[in-house]
């Protein structure tokens, strides 16, 4: 009996020390404004983080130009998912009518969107791939 409760205790102390790794877990943010652009003003700060998931909100206070704001969120995406395993492919898809990003990351080119979770299954074609190595020259530069 006292094997179970002792076995017991270890497993909530277990689920007590992964329940803290994930609250310390630091989630990303980029911010135009490192660029020194006082027409530009976005943030993209990330939500919420699943496990090959990550739901970003995009807060646009001043667009700038269109060109250099779709690099600086496409260079943010890249950024994001170089922290989150140096991942070359994401999948991409409005979340709802708040505005919310999801950003799959995918292990290969042409893996299922799919296998990042039912969001991304009910998508479908909507679920955008994207090689983020096609847009490295740029995102390099800009940094």
């Amino acid at each position: 009996m006292r094997g179970a409760r002792f076995r017991h205790c270890l497993s909530v102390i277990a689920l007590l020390m992964a329940a803290a790794a994930v609250a310390q877990t630091h989630l990303f943010e980029s911010d135009s404004k490192r660029f020194g652009n006082p027409k530009m003003d976005i943030v993209v700060a990330e939500v919420e983080r699943r496990p090959r998931v990550s739901v970003l909100e995009i807060r646009i206070q001043a667009v700038g130009s269109s060109v250099g704001s779709s690099f600086f969120l496409l260079c943010s995406v890249r950024d994001l998912a170089r922290q989150r395993g140096n991942f070359r492919y994401v999948s991409k898809i409005e979340k709802n009518a708040e505005g919310h990003l999801l950003i799959g990351f995918l292990t290969h080119a042409g893996e299922p969107a799919a296998n990042l979770g039912a969001e991304f299954e009910a998508a479908g074609a909507a679920a955008t791939e994207i090689d983020l190595e096609r847009f490295a020259p740029i995102c390099d530069r800009m940094q």
